[in-house]
């Protein structure tokens, strides 16, 4: 079980994502993302970082990676309609 602290801190205090960052917003321009450009090489934590996190000053590997984890899928596999389809949702408390 997540809380939501586990969701925008890392353990030692510092923020994952900036101030007033909206998951839903992350998620929709992810689904957008792999829709449009289903033959991409592209894999989901690069799309986060180039793509949804660029010019916040959090576009490095945690937080992409974390955002990935977030939204239910593994920032290493490459971004298909497929995985994004099958992604595992986790539960926020």
């Amino acid at each position: 079980m997540m809380t939501e602290r586990d969701i925008y801190f890392d353990a030692t205090g510092r923020p994952y994502f900036p101030t007033g960052f909206d998951i839903r917003k992350a998620e929709r321009i992810m689904g957008n993302y792999v829709r449009w450009f289903y033959t991409s090489r592209f894999t989901f934590a690069e799309v986060a970082s180039l793509l949804i996190l660029k010019g916040t000053g959090h576009d490095g590997g945690s937080s992409s990676n974390h955002l990935c984890f977030v939204l239910g899928v593994n920032g290493n596999d490459r971004a298909t309609l497929k995985r994004w389809k099958a992604r595992v949702h986790h539960e926020i408390r």
